[in-house]
């Protein structure tokens, strides 16, 4: 799970250190299954490490993860972000998407190597059809948003019209998941465990209250023993308090 994703030797890569955080450790455990998961890998040329690179299992059924299931039907870059991104972070997430897109499409010509000649004619022809097609997607999933972010950014309801799901102009293909705004029903638990504060509590205490047989349950709840163990090491402000002792309840 945590192997580098396979690419070109020559290219150039920069490392930048990766975010550690509850987020990503849950979605690592929810996308277990999946034979193409990786966590925190290095991507591509000039790029950085991202928090999950999720290339789905076609043979899998993803409905136990509900609305996150629907989301995960292709390749994609999932990010975390556990407060209100600044325009810097958003930028940073669509930066990831956006060169890991084009060293896909194989646009990234290694520096000892010349570009191939294409047909001028045939590539003309197929470039409109072309330019809104994005086999590899984007998920950024963050608390909440500000209207003027989303008007900025483009962002517009989603199609599924459930509150808290945006979606970028086509050519972005990218997803954001606004956790406070999203309904308190079992289709979004597994998002809203991501998000936090009271949103984040309620979601354990559904998690909770699961059959003990749920196919899930038992490893975000491993998830969860861990981050309590690393909150118990750390100064607590009031919410860490209050995840603490909701945290403390669980029982394996």
């Amino acid at each position: 799970m945590n192997e580098p994703v396979p690419r070109n030797p020559k290219l150039r890569i920069y490392k930048h250190p990766a975010r550690s955080d509850f987020g990503t450790a849950v979605l690592g455990a929810l996308t277990e299954g999946s034979p193409q998961v990786w966590v925190n890998p290095e991507i591509i040329a000039e790029a950085e490490v991202v928090d999950v690179l999720f290339e789905p299992d076609p043979t899998a059924s993803k409905a136990v993860l509900g609305i996150l299931g629907d989301l995960l039907i292709q390749p994609c870059i999932i990010e975390s972000l556990r407060s209100l991104p600044t325009s810097w972070e958003f930028r940073a997430c669509l930066g990831h998407w956006l060169r890991w897109q084009v060293e896909s499409d194989g646009s990234i010509i290694p520096v000892d190597e010349a570009a191939p000649i294409d047909n001028e004619d045939a590539c003309e022809e197929n470039d409109e059809a072309e330019e809104l097609e994005c086999d590899r997607r984007l998920l950024v999933i963050v608390p909440q948003m500000t209207a003027q972010q989303l008007e900025g950014w483009g962002a517009r309801l989603s199609g599924c019209q459930i509150a808290g799901l945006y979606e970028l102009p086509p050519i972005y293909a990218t997803t954001i998941v606004c956790t406070r705004e999203l309904p308190e029903t079992a289709e979004t638990l597994w998002l809203r465990l991501l998000s936090r504060g009271s949103t984040q509590r309620k979601a354990i205490q559904d998690l909770i209250k699961l059959e003990p047989n749920h196919p899930l349950r038992s490893v975000t709840l491993h998830s969860l023993q861990s981050w309590y163990q690393r909150l118990s090491e750390d100064t607590q402000n009031r919410e860490s308090k209050l995840l603490m002792q909701l945290l403390s309840q669980i029982e394996l």
